[in-house]
């Protein structure tokens, strides 16, 4: 059994394996994987994804602890993280898939194109009929029975036994909140909507109409990403919309590891606010799409174009 791991330092790629990888046969590389190695402290490592025909655009990245991370992206594929790897999951759609999220290990939401939801109870994937045939791009919820899903003009919240839907212009694409009366919503030409029990308009910097992503971290603090501003992103902070630049990355997706101690994505490029401000790499190359972050205690894991899944442990 061949155990498979990149670890990349700076752009330098370098393989370590228990057995020599075969070079003339990649997708060998990817079979009968039965342990991901450690990844060192500090480094990324490229983890080896599922032994599929074709490598898909993952599009999203949700991190329930270190060893039950999942991915969603195109044609219906759902990637499982354990402690033996990646595997490919059974979704039952082939539509693209554009949003996972997790209350819990056994409770897992996945959302796509044309009104396609899907949700796991730790055992299979199943579809969820919530009456809409619009996209939907993201998913977050505040626990099992407070979650929303949102897309093209979109608000969905699920209480537990139905769905309120709310209407708004333009594309959500990122929602996220500290409980169900503290939901953010953001997306292409629509401002910034937060939700505290009804519904409110706000512009971070009155210019722009297009957030890409937003990111509460806490009650007060939440972050974009702008889109065409003087500033990449906006940070709430002590009642106030601060602009922090990042050297001309627009972040799609954000995480947090703590309050001063955040992440981003956007194309080749990987940000990370430390307090004061952001510092932003590619440390895979120019190459690599990036679209999604998520991060469990210790761990950081991307993923973007190709089946590209890179982890960083601290």
């Amino acid at each position: 059994m061949r155990k498979f791991l990149l670890v990349v330092v700076g752009v330098v790629v370098v393989g370590c394996a228990t057995s020599a990888p075969d070079v003339t046969d990649e997708a060998a590389n990817y079979e009968a994987i039965t342990e991901l190695l450690p990844c060192p402290v500090g480094q990324w490592c490229i983890e080896p994804p599922p032994s599929v025909p074709v490598l898909p655009l993952l599009h999203s990245v949700w991190a329930v602890s270190a060893n039950d991370v999942f991915a969603v992206g195109d044609n219906g594929t759902i990637w499982h993280r354990t402690s033996s790897g990646w595997s490919a999951m059974s979704s039952g759609t082939t539509s693209n898939l554009r949003g996972v999220w997790a209350a819990s290990a056994s409770d897992v939401w996945a959302v796509g194109v044309k009104g396609t939801v899907l949700r796991y109870n730790g055992t299979a994937w199943s579809t969820v009929n919530v009456g809409s045939t619009s996209d939907f791009d993201a998913v977050w919820g505040a626990s099992s029975t407070n979650v929303w899903l949102v897309g093209s003009g979109n608000v969905l919240q699920w209480n537990g036994t139905g769905y309120t839907s709310y209407g708004f212009s333009g594309t959500l694409l990122s929602v996220s909140g500290t409980g169900p009366t503290d939901v953010w919503t953001t997306g292409e030409s629509t401002f910034l909507h937060h939700f505290t029990g009804t519904w409110s308009l706000c512009k971070p910097d009155s210019s722009v109409s297009t957030m890409f992503a937003v990111l509460a971290v806490g009650v007060g603090d939440v972050w974009v990403s702008d889109l065409g501003g003087l500033y990449e992103t906006m940070h709430l902070v002590g009642g106030q919309w601060v602009g922090q630049r990042t050297g001309g990355a627009i972040f799609n997706s954000m995480a947090a590891r703590s309050p001063t101690d955040i992440w981003g994505t956007d194309g080749s490029r990987v940000g990370r606010w430390n307090g004061v401000s952001w510092q932003v790499t590619q440390p895979f190359g120019t190459s690599k799409q990036l679209w999604s972050v998520t991060t469990t205690p210790g761990h950081l894991w991307v993923v973007g174009d190709g089946g590209f899944i890179a982890h960083q442990a601290f």
